[in-house]
């Protein structure tokens, strides 16, 4: 994987890992769940509630449940597969699609 910070530009990204190979994107909207409640169902699964796959992805909705909300964590990345035998999965955002707090700078070889 590769990273770069949250404030940086696209014209910094590209110029890290051109935005016409790869597709650079943000979690954004992280709930962090109370730790009475910091266990796989609560992140993992299709009724998760917290975390990067999570249904709560405001800060109120994260407040009214107890949680810790993050606008951005990480700041910008992109994933690298260096062993696919397929070049379009080496750069692959397949994992990504799912995940509904997940904010992405424009992708011209996604298309």
């Amino acid at each position: 994987m590769y990273t770069d910070r949250v404030g940086a530009s696209e014209e910094e990204v590209n110029h890290r890992i051109p935005l016409n190979i790869a597709r650079w994107h943000q979690h954004i909207n992280f709930c962090q769940a109370p730790a009475g409640q910091r266990r796989a169902a609560a992140y993992f699964g299709p009724n998760a509630k917290f975390g990067l796959l999570g249904s709560i992805t405001t800060k109120p909705a994260c407040d009214a449940a107890g949680g810790e909300f993050y606008p951005h964590i990480f700041g910008w990345m992109v994933h690298v597969y260096p062993y696919e035998t397929d070049p379009k999965q080496i750069w692959s955002v397949d994992d990504d699609h799912d995940h509904n707090n997940m904010d992405a700078l424009p992708c011209l070889a996604c298309r």
